[in-house]
């Protein structure tokens, strides 16, 4: 019996497998695409200039047009209906168009800083553009399992409605033990102690580094608190304190959503820049070409 189920149980394995070579395939494919390209462009430019022409004119349009394809990846998220390839190709094709790119860059620059000052400004826009994308890339990475194992799907817009509505159900816990247990102690330490870590999302940078701070210092300000109370007391204590925890999931969420989000508002603004710029370099170049 043990036999029958063996070829069944190896089958996931062997799909995982399958799947994990063919990523690899397609990763190497577009590897060598991009490889092919920018020898291409190379031996152009090489050539371009042993005939007494401008071999930065040859990088300086294969810039171009890196800068161009690097954009499609923003429109791509609007087009998923479309057969265009998946998402995550087309994120493997960014990172490597934009490898291309920097090196692409240098060819077409010769140098780390340029001389002129509209140069100076593309460079800037340029180094910031191709840090940010770095940093996002790792973001991407690292963060959405992050976010995975808090557990939950939270919408970034709800958070702070459910901020408010966790703050709520704490006070009214607080109003009903004062009211039934005729004791003011965990109104007053409320007050005094946990009414500040319900207002808005606490703890961001503890968030950020997978510290735990956030919850420690729930259990800190629980614990103290709880050998002063009796034991109906202590029941409200244990509720208050689940809605605390969950609080503090909420703000990881915020925190980590928050990054991703700040990410791309540096990143796709720089890279519309970036463009802009290009146009206005490239137009100004034919023109005095003239």
């Amino acid at each position: 019996m043990g036999n029958l189920h063996t070829p069944a149980g190896s089958d996931p394995a062997k799909a995982r497998l399958a799947k994990a070579l063919r990523s690899w395939r397609r990763l190497g494919i577009f590897w060598l695409v991009a490889l092919v390209a920018w020898l291409i462009v190379t031996v152009l430019a090489w050539h371009a200039e042993r005939s007494l022409g401008s071999a930065s004119t040859i990088t300086g349009y294969a810039l171009f047009v890196v800068v161009l394809s690097l954009s499609f990846l923003k429109v791509r998220k609007y087009l998923l209906v479309l057969p265009l390839g998946t998402v995550h190709d087309w994120l493997r094709v960014h990172v490597i168009l934009g490898v291309v790119g920097v090196v692409l860059y240098f060819q077409h620059s010769g140098s780390l800083w340029p001389n002129g000052r509209y140069e100076q400004m593309i460079a800037i826009v340029f180094y910031g553009l191709t840090l940010s994308g770095i940093v996002g890339y790792l973001l991407q990475r690292v963060l959405p399992g992050r976010l995975a194992d808090l557990g939950g799907e939270t919408i970034y817009e709800r958070i702070p409605s459910e901020v408010a509505d966790l703050r709520e159900q704490v006070e009214q816990l607080i109003l009903k033990a004062v009211k039934e247990l005729d004791s003011d102690t965990l109104g007053r330490y409320y007050t005094e102690s946990l009414e500040w870590f319900f207002w808005k999302p606490r703890f961001l940078a503890g968030h950020l580094l997978g510290s735990g701070r956030s919850a420690s210092w729930i259990r800190g300000r629980i614990t103290a608190l709880r050998r002063y109370l009796s034991d109906p007391e202590r029941v409200y204590l244990d509720q208050i304190e689940a809605l605390a925890l969950r609080k503090s999931r909420l703000d990881a969420h915020y925190a980590l959503q928050s990054m991703l989000k700040v990410w791309l508002f540096i990143h796709v603004p720089a890279a519309l820049l970036l463009v802009l710029l290009a146009c206005w370099h490239l137009l100004v170049v034919n023109i005095y070409a003239r």
